[in-house]
């Protein structure tokens, strides 16, 4: 899905012609169609001839294309259609869709010279869970985050008496409830890190946030289970709601890191195995060739590479090729200079992918932010694998 949509971040228009059309779950498809019949009339104003067709072409495109359908999919439908063509003056009218692993929440329709694909963005991040705990001496705020959603989950007060109070009792006494009072309230905040963080699906682990010292002395006190794994820890100026909305603003860095250090074990292991000259591999033909034979125990793809198959015909002469490419605006040409045409067009990441998964290798997508990173990306051109033997 985020080569798919970076794909279509590629495709600008010369003026307003691009169309972006979403379709939340259970929406209307006559009242769309009704709303694109209205676009249609408009469009017709429209003062420049190349774009007035080309948005009308896109608009014809989608009301044909929404005929075969009598409800959106289950988790709604983002269509986007105009002009792809390059050359100036020439009109190439494509229609791209995408059904979202989770439901649409928007209805939007909106013409413009790049395709809108923010409300498609929010689906490619990460899905790991990430447990948040703001914590001081009177109060504690637990919170679980997924992706960019943060859910407050439970709020504990310390009943601990306070440091100060008047008569009645010795200080030593007084001190000594103080200190169970706390230890007590950090026992409460421990169990209910247990209850909560444990029976989370893909729970990677918690950052711990207060003001003072507090956060760590609940820390080194181990008042929750030892397979919680605390990825870090910050400063906040609160407990509470706003004390989380704090950490929100700087766990992306505790996270990114403890994906960069996944990421920097796996690229190791596989270039100390290249090293060695075994159980390693990389190149399209290598790597799709080992998949066949169930050989990949990891397959690594750089998430910025984009591979494509293509066989192709000279229209000049009538040879016909097949090559891999990384971009298929720079195909080869014929050696007589003829004119190519394109006839069959593979994604190759998809196909290695599916290769994968009937194999039972995992997969694991290697960014080109981090070092290692952008060594596997430019020293082995983006993919290569660890082999079983």
């Amino acid at each position: 899905m985020k080569r798919y949509l970076a794909e279509l971040a590629k495709i600008h228009g010369s003026g307003t012609e691009l169309i972006s059309l979403y379709i939340p779950p259970k929406y209307p498809i006559g009242e769309v169609a009704a709303r694109l019949r209205s676009e249609y009339s408009q469009a017709s104003n429209i003062k420049s001839k190349q774009t007035r067709n080309n948005v009308l072409g896109a608009l014809e495109r989608i009301l044909n294309f929404l005929k075969h359908f009598n409800a959106p999919p289950e988790t709604g439908i983002a269509i986007f259609a105009g002009n792809v063509s390059k050359n100036p003056g020439e009109s190439d009218i494509k229609l791209y869709y995408l059904v979202p692993p989770d439901p649409i929440s928007v209805q939007l329709y909106r013409c413009d010279s790049e395709f809108f694909l923010e409300p498609l963005l929010v689906f490619t991040k990460p899905k790991e869970v990430y447990g948040l705990v703001a914590i001081d001496g009177k109060d504690a705020t637990i919170a679980v985050l997924e992706g960019k959603n943060v859910r407050i989950v439970r709020h504990i007060h310390s009943t601990a008496p306070s440091k100060t109070h008047k008569g009645g009792q010795s200080a030593r006494r007084y001190q000594r409830l103080v200190e169970e009072g706390k230890e007590e309230y950090y026992k409460r905040v421990g169990e209910a890190m247990d209850q909560i963080f444990l029976n989370l699906d893909k729970f990677k682990g918690a950052i711990i946030g207060g003001p003072g010292p507090v956060k760590d002395y609940f820390l080194d006190g181990g008042y929750f289970n030892y397979q919680i794994k605390v990825l870090g820890k910050v400063d906040t100026g609160y407990s509470d709601e706003y004390g989380i909305q704090e950490m929100m603003q700087k766990v992306d860095e505790i996270i990114s890191e403890q994906e960069a250090v996944k990421e920097k074990k796996i690229v190791s292991m596989f270039l100390e195995r290249v090293a060695k000259g075994s159980l390693a591999t990389y190149g399209i033909k290598e790597v799709y060739e080992a998949l066949k034979n169930g050989r990949v125990g990891t397959l690594l793809i750089s998430d910025e590479l984009y591979l494509h198959r293509l066989k192709y015909t000279c229209q000049k002469c009538g040879k016909n090729y097949e090559t891999y490419t990384y971009d298929k605006d720079s195909i080869p040409k014929c050696e007589c200079g003829g004119k190519i045409q394109i006839n069959e067009d593979h994604d190759m990441i998809e196909e290695l992918e599916n290769l994968a998964e009937s194999t039972g290798a995992s997969i694991e997508f290697i960014s080109t932010e981090t070092q290692e990173g952008a060594q596997f990306y430019n020293g082995f051109y983006g993919i290569g694998a660890i082999l079983r033997y």
